[in-house]
Protein backbone atom coordinates (compact mmCIF):
# COMPACT_ATOMS: atom_id res chain seq x y z
CA UNK A 1 0.00 0.00 0.00
CA UNK A 2 1.54 3.43 -1.11
CA UNK A 3 1.74 6.18 1.62
CA UNK A 4 1.58 8.61 -0.72
CA UNK A 5 -1.42 11.20 -0.34
CA UNK A 6 -1.61 14.00 -3.22
CA UNK A 7 -2.90 17.24 -1.51
CA UNK A 8 -4.66 20.25 -3.41
CA UNK A 9 -4.71 23.67 -1.69
CA UNK A 10 -1.85 22.58 0.60
CA UNK A 11 -1.21 25.91 1.81
CA UNK A 12 -4.63 26.72 2.73
CA UNK A 13 -6.15 26.54 6.27
CA UNK A 14 -7.78 23.27 5.79
CA UNK A 15 -5.41 21.68 3.52
CA UNK A 16 -1.85 22.67 5.61
CA UNK A 17 -3.66 21.01 8.91
CA UNK A 18 -4.30 17.83 7.13
CA UNK A 19 -1.18 17.78 5.79
CA UNK A 20 0.17 17.92 9.42
CA UNK A 21 -2.22 15.32 11.34
CA UNK A 22 -1.93 12.83 7.62
CA UNK A 23 2.15 13.50 8.61
CA UNK A 24 1.21 12.01 12.27
CA UNK A 25 0.06 9.00 10.61
CA UNK A 26 3.50 8.27 8.57
CA UNK A 27 1.98 9.62 5.20
CA UNK A 28 3.63 10.96 2.51
CA UNK A 29 2.26 14.28 1.80
CA UNK A 30 2.17 15.79 -1.55
CA UNK A 31 0.98 19.10 -2.72
CA UNK A 32 -0.27 20.79 -5.64
CA UNK A 33 -0.05 24.24 -5.29
CA UNK A 34 -0.85 27.17 -7.45
CA UNK A 35 0.93 30.50 -7.55
CA UNK A 36 0.37 32.39 -10.70
CA UNK A 37 -1.91 34.99 -10.46
CA UNK A 38 -3.94 34.26 -13.76
CA UNK A 39 -5.46 30.40 -14.27
CA UNK A 40 -4.58 28.78 -16.72
CA UNK A 41 -6.23 25.19 -17.12
CA UNK A 42 -3.14 23.66 -19.52
CA UNK A 43 -0.59 24.94 -16.74
CA UNK A 44 -2.36 22.97 -13.99
CA UNK A 45 -2.87 19.99 -15.73
CA UNK A 46 1.08 20.07 -16.53
CA UNK A 47 1.93 21.15 -13.08
CA UNK A 48 -0.36 17.80 -12.20
CA UNK A 49 1.49 15.14 -13.77
CA UNK A 50 4.73 16.66 -13.52
CA UNK A 51 4.80 16.94 -9.40
CA UNK A 52 3.15 13.05 -9.19
CA UNK A 53 5.51 11.66 -12.32
CA UNK A 54 6.47 8.44 -11.21
CA UNK A 55 4.97 8.77 -8.38
CA UNK A 56 2.42 6.21 -6.68
CA UNK A 57 -0.61 7.76 -4.59
CA UNK A 58 -2.77 6.23 -2.16
CA UNK A 59 -5.55 9.08 -2.58
CA UNK A 60 -6.09 12.82 -3.95
CA UNK A 61 -7.51 15.08 -1.99
CA UNK A 62 -8.72 17.94 -3.49
CA UNK A 63 -9.24 21.17 -1.22
CA UNK A 64 -7.88 23.49 -3.41
CA UNK A 65 -10.81 25.98 -4.33
CA UNK A 66 -11.79 29.69 -4.41
CA UNK A 67 -13.87 29.21 -1.02
CA UNK A 68 -15.58 32.04 -0.72
CA UNK A 69 -19.33 33.15 -0.98
CA UNK A 70 -18.31 37.10 -1.92
CA UNK A 71 -15.59 36.24 -4.91
CA UNK A 72 -17.25 38.23 -7.56
CA UNK A 73 -14.77 37.09 -10.52
CA UNK A 74 -16.91 34.54 -12.50
CA UNK A 75 -14.10 33.55 -14.61
CA UNK A 76 -11.25 32.71 -12.12
CA UNK A 77 -14.06 31.32 -10.09
CA UNK A 78 -15.22 28.88 -12.90
CA UNK A 79 -11.38 27.83 -13.39
CA UNK A 80 -10.22 27.11 -10.05
CA UNK A 81 -13.57 25.35 -9.12
CA UNK A 82 -14.70 23.64 -12.09
CA UNK A 83 -12.39 23.46 -14.95
CA UNK A 84 -9.73 22.14 -12.47
CA UNK A 85 -12.14 19.65 -10.43
CA UNK A 86 -12.16 17.90 -14.21
CA UNK A 87 -8.42 17.92 -14.34
CA UNK A 88 -8.12 16.28 -10.82
CA UNK A 89 -10.91 13.42 -11.52
CA UNK A 90 -9.61 12.91 -14.72
CA UNK A 91 -6.30 12.20 -13.57
CA UNK A 92 -7.69 10.00 -10.93
CA UNK A 93 -10.02 7.82 -13.41
CA UNK A 94 -6.87 7.23 -15.73
CA UNK A 95 -4.17 6.67 -12.75
CA UNK A 96 -7.34 4.40 -10.73
CA UNK A 97 -5.97 6.51 -7.73
CA UNK A 98 -9.47 7.26 -5.29
CA UNK A 99 -10.56 10.57 -4.80
CA UNK A 100 -11.81 12.75 -1.69
CA UNK A 101 -13.40 16.31 -3.27
CA UNK A 102 -14.15 18.87 -0.57
CA UNK A 103 -17.61 20.31 -1.62
CA UNK A 104 -19.13 22.74 0.30
CA UNK A 105 -22.84 23.21 2.20
CA UNK A 106 -23.33 25.81 0.45
CA UNK A 107 -24.98 23.81 -2.09
CA UNK A 108 -28.30 23.75 -0.20
CA UNK A 109 -28.89 27.58 -0.72
CA UNK A 110 -30.92 29.65 1.31
CA UNK A 111 -34.66 28.88 1.92
CA UNK A 112 -35.65 30.34 -1.25
CA UNK A 113 -32.90 27.43 -2.83
CA UNK A 114 -30.73 30.62 -4.39
CA UNK A 115 -27.43 29.55 -5.13
CA UNK A 116 -24.36 31.95 -4.80
CA UNK A 117 -22.14 31.33 -7.22
CA UNK A 118 -20.10 29.72 -5.31
CA UNK A 119 -22.29 27.40 -4.54
CA UNK A 120 -23.32 26.36 -8.03
CA UNK A 121 -19.70 26.12 -8.71
CA UNK A 122 -19.75 23.09 -6.12
CA UNK A 123 -22.78 21.70 -7.89
CA UNK A 124 -20.88 21.55 -10.86
CA UNK A 125 -17.29 19.93 -9.42
CA UNK A 126 -19.93 17.45 -7.83
CA UNK A 127 -21.33 16.58 -11.51
CA UNK A 128 -17.92 15.97 -13.07
CA UNK A 129 -17.07 13.49 -10.42
CA UNK A 130 -20.13 11.43 -10.90
CA UNK A 131 -20.34 11.85 -14.68
CA UNK A 132 -16.28 10.39 -14.63
CA UNK A 133 -16.27 6.95 -15.74
CA UNK A 134 -14.14 4.59 -13.51
CA UNK A 135 -13.75 7.30 -10.96
CA UNK A 136 -13.37 6.37 -7.40
CA UNK A 137 -14.58 9.02 -5.13
CA UNK A 138 -16.01 10.39 -1.96
CA UNK A 139 -17.49 14.33 -2.48
CA UNK A 140 -17.53 16.05 1.31
CA UNK A 141 -19.81 18.70 1.77
CA UNK A 142 -17.96 20.34 4.44
CA UNK A 143 -20.07 22.84 6.98
CA UNK A 144 -18.54 26.06 8.58
CA UNK A 145 -14.95 24.81 9.13
CA UNK A 146 -13.07 26.98 12.16
CA UNK A 147 -9.89 26.39 14.01
CA UNK A 148 -6.76 27.95 14.43
CA UNK A 149 -4.52 29.22 11.25
CA UNK A 150 -7.58 31.44 9.62
CA UNK A 151 -5.79 34.70 10.48
CA UNK A 152 -4.72 35.85 7.16
CA UNK A 153 -7.98 34.81 5.09
CA UNK A 154 -9.53 37.85 5.13
CA UNK A 155 -13.50 37.46 4.22
CA UNK A 156 -12.63 33.68 3.83
CA UNK A 157 -12.36 33.01 7.70
CA UNK A 158 -14.68 31.09 9.56
CA UNK A 159 -16.98 32.39 11.34
CA UNK A 160 -15.77 31.33 15.05
CA UNK A 161 -12.30 32.55 13.96
CA UNK A 162 -13.69 36.18 12.81
CA UNK A 163 -15.44 37.02 16.02
CA UNK A 164 -12.46 35.92 17.73
CA UNK A 165 -9.82 37.97 15.42
CA UNK A 166 -12.24 40.94 15.69
CA UNK A 167 -12.87 40.65 19.14
CA UNK A 168 -8.84 40.69 20.14
CA UNK A 169 -7.99 43.37 17.45
CA UNK A 170 -10.89 45.87 17.35
CA UNK A 171 -12.64 45.23 20.90
CA UNK A 172 -15.77 44.18 19.07
CA UNK A 173 -17.99 41.80 17.23
CA UNK A 174 -20.19 41.90 14.33
CA UNK A 175 -23.29 40.36 13.31
CA UNK A 176 -25.14 41.00 10.32
CA UNK A 177 -28.24 42.18 10.35
CA UNK A 178 -31.13 40.43 8.19
CA UNK A 179 -34.67 41.75 7.06
CA UNK A 180 -37.12 39.39 8.65
CA UNK A 181 -34.98 37.71 10.93
CA UNK A 182 -34.12 38.83 14.74
CA UNK A 183 -30.54 39.80 15.45
CA UNK A 184 -28.02 37.21 16.05
CA UNK A 185 -30.85 34.08 15.44
CA UNK A 186 -28.84 33.41 12.13
CA UNK A 187 -27.79 29.64 13.18
CA UNK A 188 -24.90 27.52 11.55
CA UNK A 189 -23.04 23.78 12.15
CA UNK A 190 -19.58 24.53 12.68
CA UNK A 191 -17.47 21.55 12.57
CA UNK A 192 -13.81 22.09 13.75
CA UNK A 193 -10.95 21.32 10.75
CA UNK A 194 -9.53 18.52 13.31
CA UNK A 195 -12.35 16.59 13.02
CA UNK A 196 -12.85 17.50 9.06
CA UNK A 197 -9.37 15.98 8.85
CA UNK A 198 -9.66 12.99 10.82
CA UNK A 199 -12.37 11.67 9.25
CA UNK A 200 -11.34 12.08 5.83
CA UNK A 201 -8.35 9.89 7.20
CA UNK A 202 -10.70 7.56 8.21
CA UNK A 203 -11.97 7.55 4.47
CA UNK A 204 -8.63 6.90 2.90
CA UNK A 205 -7.37 4.46 5.26
CA UNK A 206 -10.70 2.06 5.14
CA UNK A 207 -10.92 2.81 1.45
CA UNK A 208 -14.90 4.02 1.68
CA UNK A 209 -15.50 5.65 -1.11
CA UNK A 210 -19.11 5.86 -2.02
CA UNK A 211 -19.21 7.84 -5.21
CA UNK A 212 -21.89 9.89 -3.64
CA UNK A 213 -22.13 13.00 -1.78
CA UNK A 214 -22.31 13.56 1.67
CA UNK A 215 -22.62 16.37 4.88
CA UNK A 216 -19.62 16.93 6.64
CA UNK A 217 -20.44 18.72 10.17
CA UNK A 218 -21.11 17.99 13.47
CA UNK A 219 -25.63 17.47 12.97
CA UNK A 220 -26.09 20.66 15.73
CA UNK A 221 -26.31 24.05 14.85
CA UNK A 222 -25.47 27.37 17.06
CA UNK A 223 -26.86 30.57 16.98
CA UNK A 224 -24.79 33.15 16.05
CA UNK A 225 -25.63 36.08 19.08
CA UNK A 226 -24.88 32.80 21.21
CA UNK A 227 -21.50 32.54 19.81
CA UNK A 228 -20.66 36.12 20.39
CA UNK A 229 -22.35 36.40 23.87
CA UNK A 230 -19.82 33.49 25.21
CA UNK A 231 -16.70 35.18 23.74
CA UNK A 232 -17.67 38.02 25.55
CA UNK A 233 -18.55 36.34 28.63
CA UNK A 234 -14.51 35.73 28.45
CA UNK A 235 -13.68 38.94 27.55
CA UNK A 236 -16.14 41.76 28.70
CA UNK A 237 -14.72 44.66 27.22
CA UNK A 238 -16.02 42.98 23.88
CA UNK A 239 -19.09 44.88 22.22
CA UNK A 240 -21.30 43.04 20.09
CA UNK A 241 -22.91 45.43 17.39
CA UNK A 242 -24.93 44.56 14.29
CA UNK A 243 -24.28 45.48 11.13
CA UNK A 244 -25.25 45.41 7.41
CA UNK A 245 -23.76 43.32 5.00
CA UNK A 246 -20.89 44.86 2.15
CA UNK A 247 -23.04 46.52 -0.28
CA UNK A 248 -21.72 43.90 -3.08
CA UNK A 249 -22.50 41.24 -0.90
CA UNK A 250 -25.74 39.15 -2.67
CA UNK A 251 -28.48 38.78 0.15
CA UNK A 252 -30.57 36.18 -1.61
CA UNK A 253 -27.93 33.72 -1.30
CA UNK A 254 -27.56 33.94 2.56
CA UNK A 255 -28.24 31.04 4.66
CA UNK A 256 -30.00 31.21 7.97
CA UNK A 257 -29.81 27.82 9.44
CA UNK A 258 -27.33 24.92 8.39
CA UNK A 259 -27.00 21.81 9.87
CA UNK A 260 -25.52 18.52 8.63
CA UNK A 261 -27.12 14.98 8.66
CA UNK A 262 -24.27 12.78 9.65
CA UNK A 263 -26.30 9.60 10.05
CA UNK A 264 -23.93 8.14 7.59
CA UNK A 265 -21.18 8.04 9.86
CA UNK A 266 -23.02 4.78 11.45
CA UNK A 267 -23.41 3.49 8.20
CA UNK A 268 -19.70 3.71 7.71
CA UNK A 269 -18.66 2.47 11.75
CA UNK A 270 -16.99 5.92 12.43
CA UNK A 271 -16.98 6.67 15.94
CA UNK A 272 -16.06 10.49 16.39
CA UNK A 273 -17.15 12.75 19.21
CA UNK A 274 -16.94 16.13 17.29
CA UNK A 275 -15.57 19.03 18.77
CA UNK A 276 -17.84 21.08 20.94
CA UNK A 277 -16.77 24.89 19.81
CA UNK A 278 -18.05 25.93 23.62
CA UNK A 279 -15.06 24.04 24.71
CA UNK A 280 -12.73 24.77 22.06
CA UNK A 281 -13.28 29.00 21.56
CA UNK A 282 -11.23 29.73 24.97
CA UNK A 283 -8.07 27.65 24.03
CA UNK A 284 -8.71 29.75 20.24
CA UNK A 285 -8.81 32.61 22.01
CA UNK A 286 -5.33 31.82 23.78
CA UNK A 287 -3.83 30.62 20.31
CA UNK A 288 -5.09 33.69 18.43
CA UNK A 289 -4.33 36.15 20.91
CA UNK A 290 -0.72 34.80 21.47
CA UNK A 291 -0.05 34.80 17.79
CA UNK A 292 -0.95 38.75 17.50
CA UNK A 293 0.85 39.78 20.03
CA UNK A 294 4.18 38.08 18.50
CA UNK A 295 3.24 39.27 15.14
CA UNK A 296 2.61 43.03 16.61
CA UNK A 297 6.02 42.60 18.30
CA UNK A 298 7.57 41.48 14.98
CA UNK A 299 6.61 44.71 13.26
CA UNK A 300 7.90 46.80 15.76
CA UNK A 301 11.94 45.47 15.40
Amino acid sequence: MSKNILVTGIEGFIGSNFALQAKKKNYNIVGLTWEKPNWKVVDYEINLFEITKDLELEAVVHFGAIASTRFINKQMLYGFNVEAVQVIANFCALKNTPLIFTSSAAIYGNAGNYLSPYAKSKVQGELILKNTPKLKFASLRLFNTYGFNEIHKQDMKSLISDMIISSLQNKEILIWKLDNLQAGLQSRDFINVLDVNEIILKLVIEARYTNEALDLGTGKSYKFIDLANFIALINPEIEIKLADPPIEYDRSSYQRYTRADMSWLDAFDIRIAPLDPYKIIPGLINQYKDFLEFENTFKLR
